[in-house]
């Protein structure tokens, strides 16, 4: 029997084999969630096997994953690599661009993307051979608004990577800004940026202004970049830049937990210093005193998985009971059966509603900031933003402060 995610069953010494096919980040902008998303895939399949055994299944889930870069033409040929392979589903954690890089290809060889990490808004089409189990940046552009309104900034600052992620996240946070923030003009680098002395002047020079007419507490800069940010820190921490020492800064899903702004670093000490704090796709509020969260930490080295990593943990076994189940004959049938499985799903990342496009419309957002103890600076979770759907249809967030 042959499914859209797995390859053929085989039989050995009685027992039915299924391979499991995923492909993640393990290098690049995108390898710290990378990292954490494979080891989640890993454990995940771990624990489903382990349960298998324990209700006396004779099924064993086998991996069948590749390692991909953060390029598009690493997910490119790594994609068509599985596919020749067999697999007509494949888990996977990916940026907005490798997404789009890979659309046409899944779509027309009937390959079914079951995906961490893609959060642009342009992605939510119901043909598009893709399941999202994050929300879109819409979310967190809401959740990002009002985190501005509550803190009593009213005018924001934003430097942005121009990709896919730093356009479409920009255009989710201006739409839900309320009344009392208003926003300047976006300061825009390309991703292959390397010097980033134009792009701090020009920052250093719209704070200055801004600071004649409006107190420092009432600006923020919004940094809507990747793990550029330790050098664009690194770069704006000397004399010369003394207006972005005077307002905060704030992140977003793509900065938040870099290791980089860490430890005793120049970027770690300047961001601490700023009250560096950012807005990242979450854990279940409860989930850090899950067993298998901490058993999860212990395979990351130490390091706390974010949301990303949590919901592919919780995507394998949503995927896998499925399968289980009853199977499934093409990537539309996987999907058709995968959505209302995930709909009863509540995982290390919290509650799943799905949207008619194959998307989490569901999730909780961590209030990152950075503290400092003897060890160094370190990241501290210290609210969590939870969006549900409300009664309305629409969505309802409420921030919870973490009691210590």
């Amino acid at each position: 029997m042959t499914t859209s995610v797995y390859a053929e069953n085989s039989h050995i010494g009685g027992n039915r084999q299924i391979t499991l096919y995923g492909m993640y980040p393990t290098s690049g902008d995108l390898k710290t969630t990378g990292d954490g998303s494979l080891a989640a895939f890993d454990l995940a399949v771990s624990d489903f096997n382990t349960y298998l055994k324990s209700i006396g299944s004779d099924i064993q889930i086998v991996p069948n994953v590749l390692e991909i870069t953060s390029e598009t033409d690493s997910a490119v040929e790594k994609v068509i690599k599985l596919g020749n392979s067999g697999a007509t589903a494949i888990l996977t954690y990916l940026s907005d661009d490798q997404a789009e890089a890979i659309k046409e290809y899944c779509i027309s060889h009937g390959i079914l993307l079951l995906a961490t990490g893609v959060t642009s808004p342009i992605h939510a089409d119901p043909h598009d051979n893709l399941i999202r189990f994050n929300p879109d940046d819409t979310l967190q552009g809401k959740v990002t608004s009002q985190f501005f309104s509550d803190k009593g900034f009213t005018r924001i600052v934003p430097i942005v990577r121009d990709d896919h992620h730093g356009g479409s996240l920009m255009n989710a946070v201006s739409q839900s800004l309320g009344e009392d923030v208003s926003i300047e003009k976006e300061i825009w680098y390309s991703p292959d940026t390397t010097d980033f002395t134009p792009v701090i002047s020009q920052l250093d020079q719209k704070i200055g202004t801004l600071l004649k007419t409006l107190k420092p507490e009432k600006i923020a800069i919004y940094a809507v970049t990747s793990r550029e940010l330790q050098d664009i820190m690194a770069g704006a921490d000397t004399l010369q830049y003394m207006n972005l020492t005077k307002v905060s800064w704030i992140g977003c899903d793509s900065n938040a937990l870099l290791p980089e702004l860490t430890g005793l670093s120049k970027p770690a000490e300047y961001a601490y210093a700023r009250n560096f704090t950012a807005i990242d796709f979450g854990s279940d509020i409860y989930a850090k005193q899950n067993p298998t969260y901490l058993t999860l930490v212990s395979r990351t080295a130490g390091k706390n998985p974010d949301g990303f990593a949590l919901a592919t943990y919780d995507s394998v076994w949503i995927v896998l009971k499925t399968l289980v189940m009853g199977g499934a004959s093409d990537s539309h049938s996987t999907e058709t059966a995968v959505l209302p499985i995930a709909e009863q799903h509540y995982g290390l990342s919290g509650l799943y509603q799905m949207n008619k496009s194959g998307d989490r419309i569901t999730g909780t957002y961590d209030i990152m900031t950075l503290v400092k103890d003897q060890n160094g600076i370190r990241w501290e979770v210290t609210s969590y933003a939870e969006v549900g759907k409300g009664s309305t249809g629409t969505n309802s967030i409420t921030m919870i402060p973490v009691l210590r």
